[in-house]
């Protein structure tokens, strides 16, 4: 392993580690409520919950355009020694782009109610869309300031705000679902008021530091670098979501709801993985894009990325029946049945952002709106032509082929600017291992919930074991890890004995 992909790994490892924390400290909310909402809430009520919050999402990227990839990009435009630059940056995300937006979201309000009928099929909803509409405008304020943590690398500000918001929303969400019992509505004021307060503090505190300087000309060069995302990025969300809307009206709004936990649940390997390590990787690949070596940083970076995804999508599938019947009531156990394959789809996805290197460093994000465009309407046809026929089992079907298209899209484009080197074979080698484990665990049952979860997750752990006698590892890597090992029995050694002596 040379010493720039080390490096590279220490950093990533460093940082992806707190980022980590903080996603699953977020998404810690949604687990921890799950057993909540399953007993105050209804598959109905879940699937109403999640009609609104993919109807805000489409909205917010529309209004927002993704300000933080934005933000992100033009940072890097200025040196390390123009900080001045820089600062003009962030504050012109904020007060530019971001105000422009909040007044945007600001007028749709009188639409709340068109919003209800459309997608809730009742105007009696429209009080929801109201409280979630305010929520996105005041909510923009924060992608700007996570991007302004991620540029600078402070991922222990990151950290921060991540474990003031999960606090702030399980207390909120506690009180307004059980105590309040206002339902789906009291999830979205718990929303609302939490994104106001951490914005609010976020806001006085990065402006402090970066001044209240406004470079109009910026904001327009920031608009037109988002502006071709908007039907890039809505076409990408109809994939992630339209599922959900195809399932309610020709299923059920029960089953979307099944559906949606499944898909929750198998989205984690997204939220523990993928957005952690891109929330470092992706500014960090900017600066590391000049490097004479970059193509090889890439492809080994890119490998130890899809090994630990693949690990966490495995232990994920294995054990999602027996989560799922711990923490949710029985009308919501078949969720689990969808799980491992929106697992394999979002790791497949994930490959989306290794490739993209190319056109976002030309600055063509006009081929990400091909991609994505076209995926779109690939995955409407084939939401119409399979959920009316095989239900939750055609949305999963559609998912994973759709990511499929836009990650082998996103690769021929990418790579006509940049050579995007990639180890497949060993990238098979880790497919082949992950698959062939978790058919294994299909073979088990006990009868036993907690006996069958123990025996599965032992075979998920067996993943590195299993990858260590197949030519996945070179012998340098092989080296590399033994001294790792010894290193960390030597640490727990002296802790040991420091312990015992102050025992003594």
């Amino acid at each position: 392993m040379s010493n720039s992909v080390k490096s590279e790994v220490k950093l990533l490892a460093r940082h992806g580690s707190i980022y980590g924390l903080a996603n699953i400290l977020d998404r810690l909310v949604s687990f921890i409520m799950i057993p909540v909402y399953t007993r105050f809430l209804t598959p109905a009520d879940y699937g109403v919950l999640e009609l609104i919050y993919m109807t805000s999402s489409v909205i917010a990227m529309v209004i927002g355009m993704r300000i933080e990839a934005a933000v992100s990009r033009f940072y890097f435009d200025y040196d390390e020694s123009d900080q001045a630059g820089r600062n003009k940056v962030i504050s012109s995300g904020f007060l530019g782009y971001g105000g422009l937006a909040a007044l945007l979201v600001v007028a749709l309000l009188p639409l709340s109610s068109t919003f209800a009928r459309v997608i809730l099929d009742s105007p009696e909803f429209s009080s929801y869309f109201v409280v979630a509409l305010i929520t996105i405008a005041v909510g923009l304020i924060i992608p700007i300031g996570n991007a302004y943590f991620r540029v600078r690398m402070q991922s222990k500000m990151f950290l921060f705000f991540r474990v003031s918001n999960t606090i702030l929303t399980l207390g909120l969400n506690i009180y307004f679902v059980v105590f309040a019992k206002w339902g789906v509505y009291g999830i979205l004021v718990a929303t609302l008021i939490s994104h106001s307060l951490l914005g609010a503090v976020m806001l006085l505190l990065i402006l402090s530091r970066t001044g209240l300087k406004v470079d109009f000309r910026l904001v327009w060069e920031m608009v037109k670098f988002g502006l071709p995302l908007i039907p890039s990025n809505i076409a990408a969300y109809a994939v992630h979501s339209s599922d959900r809307y195809f399932i309610k009206e020709y299923v059920t709004m029960s089953a979307a709801g099944l559906y949606s936990l499944g898909y929750k649940i198998g989205g984690l390997v997204n939220q523990f993985v993928t957005a952690p390590f891109n929330l470092v990787w992706t500014p960090r690949r900017f600066e590391t894009f000049s490097r004479e070596d970059s193509e090889r940083i890439y492809a080994r970076i890119f490998t130890y990325f899809v090994t630990l995804a693949l690990f966490v999508g495995l232990m994920i599938s294995v054990l999602s029946k027996e989560i799922i019947k711990i923490m949710a009531t029985e009308p919501f156990w078949p969720a689990y049945k969808v799980v491992p394959i929106i697992v394999l789809a979002y790791i497949i996805f994930s490959f989306h952002y290794h490739f993209n290197i190319g056109i976002l460093m030309e600055k063509k994000t006009k081929y990400l709106a091909y991609v994505n465009v076209s995926n779109g309407v690939l995955n409407i046809g084939l939401n119409f032509a399979l959920i009316p026929t095989i239900g939750i089992w055609g949305a999963a079907i559609a998912t994973v082929l759709c990511f499929i298209f836009k990650v082998s899209l996103t690769y021929y484009y990418s790579n006509r600017f940049f050579p995007i080197r990639v180890e497949w074979f060993r990238v098979a080698i880790l497919f082949a291992t992950a698959i062939s484990l978790y058919l294994v665990t299909l073979l088990v049952d006990t009868g036993s919930i907690w006996l069958d979860g123990g025996i599965k997750g032992l075979i998920g752990l067996a993943y590195v074991a299993v990858l260590w006698v197949t030519p996945f590892f070179d012998s340098e890597e092989k080296k590399t890890l033994r001294q790792m090992l010894r290193k960390r029995k030597l640490e727990v050694s002296m802790v040991a004995e420091q312990q015992s002596r102050k025992d003594r």
